[in-house]
This record gives C-alpha cells, sequence and structure tokens, in this order.
C-alpha cells in the first residue's frame, strides 16, 4: 500500500485543483524536485531527495519524465489541509503518496531520523509508480511498502546519502520487529511472498532486504513481474518456479544475523557516516543489546554544552547512572525515584574531542575519561551512551 501507518487505503482520487496552494513555508528547488517544507530544513530535504533520485534511477533503470513534487508538512493537521487542498482524503499516515496528484506528502516525525526515512519511503513510492508501474500500485503490498522501507533505511551524514543499510541504531528498530513478526507467522515467509498472508512494513522491509542482497536473479525477474502488475502468486512461478517453506528458514536467519547493536531508551539518535549522533533538550540514551567487555568513544560536540558519554547500569527509566564529560570535568550520577546524586567529580586533562571508555575487571565497571579513571562500580544493568542538553557525535571503538 501507499499510506503509511494507515489500516486501508482509499484508492478514490478526485481532480487536483490548478490552483491549490499550501499554507506558507519555505518553497525550494533541487536538481529534480520542487519541495514545500514546514520546520524541516528544505534545502536539506532537497540534497537527500536528489541523492535518492540519483539511486532510484539506478535501481530502476529510468526515471520519471517530470520534476516531482514533495511538500514536508509540521503536523499531521497541516498535511490535511494540504490534502484537502488538492481533493485528496486525509489519512491516518505519517505520509502518503497520492497518485492522483502524483504529489508526496508527510509531516514532520519526533526525530531527523525519522522524518528522513518517511521523506525516502514516500519518494520512493512516487518514483517507483512513475518510473516503472504506469502509476499504479502493484499488486503484492509487502513489495511496494517493503522497497519503499528498503530505501528509506538510510545513513546520511550531511553530504553522502547511503540506502539499503542496517543502521546501527533507530528509533523503529526493525530488525527486531521483523523477527517477532515472522515469529508470529511460524517462521512462514512464503505465505506472505504469495500474498496470502499480510504483514507490517518491519517484515516486509526484511523480505526485500533479503531477496535484493541474497537473491538477486530472483529478485530481478520477479520484481519486474510485480511491476507489471502479475499477482504475487503468479509471478513467483513465472519468476522463480515457485515459493516454498525455505524461504522462512533462510529469511530467518538473515533476519537473526543483522540486527542492530543498538536500542533507543529516549530518542533522538541516529547514525550519521562512521559516528553515533545523538540529540536531547534533556537526557537521550541509547544501549548496546549485547554489552561489550570494553569499549571506548571519542565524542565530537554538534551543537549546545557539551553533557555526554556512557549510560550504566541502566535497570529501569527511573534508575541508571550517567557518566558524563563536561569541558576539563567528568561526573558520574545516579537517577533513583525521580532525584539525582552525584556519585563523583573529577578534573580530567582536556582534549578538543574527549574520549570516554568503559572496561570490565571482574565485576566491575571501570569508568576513565581522556584517559583518567574516574570511577568503578559494581557491574549490573545495561551500558550505551548518552547526551544530556545537546547534541554529539560518537565514534565508537571496541
Amino acid at each position: 500500500m501507499i499510506l503509511r501507518r494507515a489500516a486501508a487505503v482509499a484508492w478514490a482520487f478526485a481532480a487536483l485543483s490548478a490552483t491549490a496552494q499550501p499554507a506558507p513555508g519555505v518553497e525550494t528547488k533541487s536538481a529534480h524536485y520542487d519541495v514545500y517544507a514546514e520546520t524541516f530544513d528544505a534545502s536539506e530535504a532537497g540534497a537527500v531527495l536528489d541523492a535518492v533520485w540519483a539511486r532510484l534511477s539506478a535501481y530502476f533503470g529510468s526515471a520519471p519524465e517530470r520534476r516531482l513534487r514533495v511538500e514536508i508538512y509540521a503536523t499531521q493537521a497541516a498535511m490535511h489541509a494540504g490534502l484537502e487542498r488538492d481533493n485528496q482524503w486525509k489519512v491516518n499516515a505519517g505520509g502518503y503518496y497520492a497518485p492522483g496528484t502524483k504529489k508526496a506528502y508527510l509531516y514532520v516525525q519526533p526525530s531527523d531520523y525519522f522524518t528522513r526515512q518517511l521523506l525516502i519511503h514516500e519518494a520512493t513510492h512516487q518514483f517507483h509508480f512513475l518510473a516503472a508501474t504506469g502509476n499504479r500500485a502493484p499488486a503484492a503490498e509487502w513489495y511496494t511498502e517493503g522497497l519503499a522501507e528498503y530505501f528509506g533505511m538510510h545513513n546520511w551524514d550531511g553530504k553522502t546519502l547511503q540506502t539499503g543499510v542496517v543502521p546501527a541504531v533507530s528509533l523503529e528498530d526493525y530488525p527486531a520487529q521483523a523477527s517477532k513478526q515472522l515469529a508470529l507467522l511460524d517462521d512462514d515467509a512464503a505465505s506472505v511472498a504469495l500474498g496470502v498472508t499480510r504483514c507490517d512494513r518491519p517484515l516486509a522491509w526484511a523480505l526485500v532486504h533479503y531477496l535484493v542482497n541474497v537473491r538477486p536473479a530472483w529478485w530481478h525477474a520477479l520484481s519486474g513481474r510485480l511491476d507489471d502488475g502479475e499477482l504475487p502468486s503468479t509471478a513467483w512461478a513465472n519468476a522463480c518456479g515457485g515459493c516454498g517453506p525455505d524461504l522462512g528458514r533462510d529469511l530467518r536467519a538473515w533476519i537473526d544475523a543483522h540486527q542492530q547493536p543498538f536500542r533507543i531508551a529516549w530518542i533522538a539518535w541516529q547514525e550519521r557516516g562512521e559516528e553515533l549522533e545523538g540529540k536531547a533538550g534533556v537526557v537521550s540514551a541509547a544501549f548496546f543489546k549485547e554489552a561489550p567487555a570494553s569499549f571506548e568513544c571519542e565524542i565530537e560536540l554538534v551543537s549546545g554544552d557539551l553533557k555526554a558519554g556512557i549510560a550504566f547500569n541502566f535497570r529501569g527509566n527511573e534508575d541508571y547512572c550517567l557518566f558524563q564529560v563536561l569541558g576539563a570535568t567528568a561526573r558520574v550520577v545516579h537517577r533513583e525515584k525521580g532525584t539525582w546524586k552525584r556519585l563523583a567529580l573529577s578534573e580530567v586533562p582536556q582534549q578538543e574531542k574527549p574520549s570516554v571508555s568503559l572496561r570490565r575487571e571482574g565485576g566491575e565497571l571501570v569508568l576513565s575519561a581522556n584517559g583518567r579513571e574516574v570511577f568503578r562500580a559494581a557491574s549490573d544493568g545495561d551500558v550505551g551512551l548518552n547526551v544530556e542538553g545537546c547534541c554529539a557525535r560518537f565514534r565508537v571503538k571496541p
């Protein structure tokens, strides 16, 4: 389907009003897109979209013949108003590609990464429909949504866009969700692929990602037939000789081998090139799913006053410790039952890009900043990264 987070698709479209205009915002033109944006950097959106255009053109081997229009709204209500101006149905979704207007619509999400993911998702629908399907939805919903999510899972460092990746950290954590969704189907991926069983976006993403990268010959033949409007069962039979239980076994192995190493406790975190970026007005943290015996992080301040480092002994939202660097000072604080308690405060050598490290000695955690040991504590909970009241990037080293 082409609605994001929608229970159903309404396929009746009224005529586009030629004079419809969005509410005040920022308009920009990139090489291939006309972009309207509220509370989101329109120039960056245009740069991301042009990079997506290049990726999609290489993937499909063709491109739409016209410039494309994308509208990014501040809220769902503002997006609904934009849809109404264009005589389109309101949708219970974060974004929507409307074949009737050939526009992509979306509204800003809780994090920068999630907004870009949604932007790329809807732009992929738009490009896919206009370049490959004759502006018609393929019969396989998992294919349409999974392909949009395949490109939507990205890494953007501000200049270079990578798509089709498994990011180290993301708010929705598709690999974990896909694993649970496949388990609920008793690993019966074939019923999804054949269109017998519907699935949610994370499992659709995993199925597409697996086929693109592990079964490229199958994928090339199958996707072309799906774009031409064949039913999933017919497309599988004609392209691959059918689809059996081995698909579920192989997909399970792929999902298990491609889990994200971090989980987000509080937004917002994203992978930026080879670094992880955390941003928070108050406190934000991302935790290793499997705690390493030791690790070190170089920290680069992006904005705000530096207050960042390692979160440790996380046992819940009101029971955890933070080890933070603040210029030439390092501190350890404990959050418990709504209050903060300082456990340590120490001067450390000052560095342009400070480093923090954690290593395990027996049952203890040893925490150091800029090469100087600051604190020891019994190991009792999850460990990861944290920022407080700033934006910082972490280069994590084992």
